[in-house]
């Protein structure tokens, strides 16, 4: 809340993208906005998240295809690929690395980043991003495991999570030294 000036924030976990369907379905969910998914063709039961998304009162789809789910949407907005764009990601190794732009994206596509901006800003909220790596310092600020990893920091092969501080070198492997239950959970 602090760090986007908002009043307050959900607290605990959101839904998982199958609960979304499933509420979606029973009319707890009206609207959604989907990024870079496709639940009418990959979700378990597609023809389940087919009616789901068909139930909605709104839906907007951001991707690169015409998709099954975006053939559903109110509004779709055409996004950049990989190439066309530049930003961090983390892959399930844990692994954070740096995908620079390549070439511009073709027509009215926009890289993601650009279009979330001016999607805020239509709705009145001050998403001013410069680029990417502003997004990743803002990260850095507010989440512990992140704290070390800065554009400049990734290079070629990048950093693994968490990466506490700027001069930690990240954490390849988790519970080296093992890890305890707590409440049947393991915790470090």
């Amino acid at each position: 809340s602090s760090a986007w000036g908002a009043e307050s924030l959900p607290l605990g976990p959101g839904l998982t993208a199958t609960e979304m369907i499933d509420a979606a379905a029973l009319g707890e969910v009206k609207a959604m906005y989907i990024v870079g998914e496709d639940p009418a063709n990959s979700d378990p039961c597609s023809e389940h998240a087919r009616q789901a998304l068909n139930r909605l009162d709104f839906l907007v789809v951001q991707d690169i295809f015409m998709t099954a789910t975006a053939q559903l949407a109110d509004v779709v907005l055409p996004a950049a690929v990989w190439a066309e764009k530049e930003g961090s990601f983390t892959n399930t190794e844990r692994r954070v690395q740096w995908s620079s732009k390549a070439i511009e994206p073709p027509g009215a596509a926009l890289s993601d980043l650009e279009i979330i901006c001016k999607v805020g800003m239509s709705l009145g909220i001050d998403l001013s991003y410069p680029d990417a790596a502003s997004v990743l310092a803002e990260i850095n600020q507010n989440v512990p495991q992140y704290a070390g990893i800065t554009r400049e920091r990734l290079g070629r092969a990048g950093l693994v999570w968490p990466c506490p501080s700027i001069d930690h070198p990240g954490t390849p492997i988790l519970h080296s030294a093992g890890f305890k239950l707590a409440e049947g959970r393991a915790t470090i």
